[in-house]
């Protein structure tokens, strides 16, 4: 069973990252793009509230054995629907040899993902940033389970989460009204300080309904996060390794968000607040995010004319997969 689950979890980063990446070959660039984005980072959010609310409700009404065959069947109708959407004609394009002169592989298609997300400053950046969030909010719901039994409310962690959620998926909502209301620069510090500056409130505060309504809020801030941190890795990444750059990032976020469920179990002894305000998602991660935020590289999104682009030395190959 493990073994399985393991291999499913190899897919998420493609089933997440990949289809994301594909946004900027289905939409055109400019406002349309940013609303897409928005709504896909949404989609996130609502699962995150609908999902875990239907299978839990399907285990207990009628065996965790169908709770299982409707997660499988979800994700073979996800299958058929990926299969459907309108990838349009293949861009015929001369192949760039790589480096050591062999095929254009998989293997070396993942590694110039992961170069240039190393060397382009503002994925750099992002990666990091998204990276420390997400291990703080894997270890988000162990947390609020211990903190909802240490006040004697066995069970009522999932209501903390459920507030997260909806906050978040409120705020998505909204961020894809009005996709360009703040430069995505400046809405991910915005959001990380926000979300962890809530969370370390609700630490603090020994009312339950106080704590969920700092839940509620940390989720509005959390919301636009995803949809801003996708604006920002299509803007820099370089066309031939988008896909790989969106795939790259979510493979270190989901591996961040599983980390961080490992070590709240390993530190379920401590008081439960503690273990909240010491989580990466209490202590924004905004210092990780400098390279997003210095003036001197522009107020908008997309970089500038005649900026100094950061220089891949190695040849970034064409991808057969993209």
């Amino acid at each position: 069973m493990l073994a399985v689950a393991a291999l499913g979890g190899c897919c998420g980063p493609v089933t997440t990252g990949g289809l994301s990446g594909l946004v900027s070959r289905l939409v055109p660039e400019g406002a349309d793009r940013d609303r897409a984005y928005a709504l896909d980072a949404a989609t996130y959010n609502a699962v995150s509230v609908a999902a875990p609310a239907v299978v839990s409700g399907v285990a207990v009404g009628v065996s965790s054995g169908a709770a299982v065959a409707l997660l499988g069947a979800a994700a073979a109708g996800a299958a058929a629907l990926a299969a459907g959407l309108p990838y349009g004609p293949r861009v015929r394009r001369a192949p760039a040899a790589p480096a050591s002169g062999g095929p254009v592989t998989l293997r070396a298609d993942l590694a110039a993902g992961t170069a240039a997300v190393w060397r382009v400053r503002e994925l750099r950046a992002i990666t990091a940033a998204t990276c420390l969030a997400f291990a703080g909010i894997g270890g988000l719901a162990t947390t609020a389970v211990l903190l909802t039994e240490g006040q004697g409310r066995p069970g009522a962690g999932g209501v903390l989460m459920t507030a997260f959620a909806a906050g978040a998926l409120a705020s998505a909502l909204a961020a894809a009204r009005r996709p360009r209301f703040l430069p995505a620069r400046h809405l991910v510090p915005g959001c990380l300080a926000g979300a962890g500056l809530l969370l370390a409130a609700a630490a603090a505060v020994p009312s339950f309904t106080a704590r969920a309504a700092l839940f509620a809020a940390a989720g509005v801030f959390n919301g636009p996060l995803p949809g801003a941190a996708l604006r920002l890795r299509a803007d820099h990444a370089p066309p031939r390794v988008r896909t790989q750059v969106f795939t790259v990032g979510a493979g270190l976020k989901i591996s961040a968000a599983a980390c961080g469920a490992a070590l709240a179990g390993v530190c379920a002894a401590l008081p439960p607040p503690l273990l909240l305000l010491g989580s990466p998602s209490s202590n924004s991660p905004r210092r990780c995010c400098t390279g997003l935020s210095d003036p001197v590289r522009g107020a908008r999104d997309a970089p500038l004319p005649g900026r100094r682009i950061v220089r891949i030395r190695h040849p970034l190959p064409t991808s057969p997969y993209q």
